[in-house]
C-alpha cells in the first residue's frame, strides 16, 4: 500500500507544468512547506479513495455488500456474511437460498460448512461439506416458479465429483475465508477514514485561504 502511495506522489509531482514549478520556487520556505503538505494530503486522499473502491468491490464476494460496485451473480444472487461468520446466498427478494443447515429435494445431504462458490453467466456451483465432513458439490437449476419480479426462481441439486471436474474450469471461483473477509472490511474502513480526513484537511485549507484573502482585502480597502 505504501509503495502505491509513493508512486502516486511521484505522478502528482510529474504533472506539474514547468511554469507552475518556477512559480512554486518563488515562494518562501514556509509557503513551500505548506504547498508540499497540501499536495501530499491530496494525493493521499486520492489513493485512499481508490483503495476504498477496490475493497468495496472486493467486499461483495465476501458477503460484505458494496456501495459503488456493479458486481453481479446469476439470477441477481447476493452473497451475505454476518458477524458470526455465517455465509449465505440470497435471491433478489432477500430470501436465503443456500447456506449452513440447508437441504434440498434433489440433494442427499444437509450442508454443514459452506466452503466456496463458483459462478458464470448462467449458473452457480457451491462447494460444501456434509455432516461427515465429506466435500460435496451443488449446482443451481431453474424451477418452474417465477419470482414477484417475473424472473426464474432457482434451487440446488447434487453435482457428482466427476461432473464437477468437467465443469470446474468454466466457473469463476471464490473461497469463503473469514479472516480475509475481516481484513477486507478493515482495509475498507481505514481507506474510507483516510479519504475523509484528507477531505476535511482540504476543506479547512480552502476555508483558511479564503479567510486570508478576505482579511487582506479588508486591510487594503478599509472603510
Amino acid at each position: 500500500m505504501y509503495f502505491i502511495i509513493l508512486i502516486a506522489l511521484v505522478i502528482c509531482v510529474c504533472f506539474f507544468s514547468r511554469k507552475t514549478i518556477l512559480q512554486f520556487f518563488k515562494f518562501n520556505l514556509r509557503g513551500r512547506v505548506k504547498i508540499i503538505a497540501t499536495v501530499l494530503i491530496v494525493a493521499f486522499g486520492i489513493i485512499c479513495s481508490l483503495l476504498y473502491l477496490k475493497y468495496d468491490s472486493k467486499g461483495f464476494e465476501y458477503g460484505l455488500g458494496c456501495n459503488f460496485c456493479r458486481n453481479k451473480l446469476p439470477y441477481n444472487l447476493i452473497p451475505e456474511s454476518d458477524r458470526y461468520g455465517s455465509f449465505t446466498l440470497k435471491d433478489e427478494e432477500d430470501f436465503e437460498l443456500i447456506g449452513t443447515g440447508f437441504g434440498y429435494k434433489k440433494s442427499s445431504f444437509i450442508i454443514k460448512n459452506f466452503l466456496a462458490y463458483g459462478y458464470n453467466d448462467t449458473s452457480v456451483v457451491v462447494k460444501c461439506t456434509d455432516s461427515l465432513n465429506t466435500i460435496r458439490y451443488l449446482t443451481s437449476y431453474e424451477t418452474k416458479y417465477k419470482s414477484k419480479k417475473g424472473n426464474p426462481e432457482i434451487s440446488f441439486k447434487d453435482l457428482s465429483n466427476s461432473d464437477f471436474e468437467q465443469v470446474n474450469e468454466k466457473y469463476q471461483w471464490f473461497e469463503i475465508d473469514k479472516e480475509k473477509g475481516y481484513e477486507v472490511d478493515g482495509n475498507k474502513f481505514l481507506s474510507m477514514l483516510g479519504a475523509l480526513l484528507s477531505l476535511i484537511f482540504v476543506v479547512w485549507r480552502l476555508f483558511k485561504l479564503r479567510s486570508k484573502k478576505a482579511s487582506r482585502a479588508h486591510s487594503t480597502n478599509p472603510l
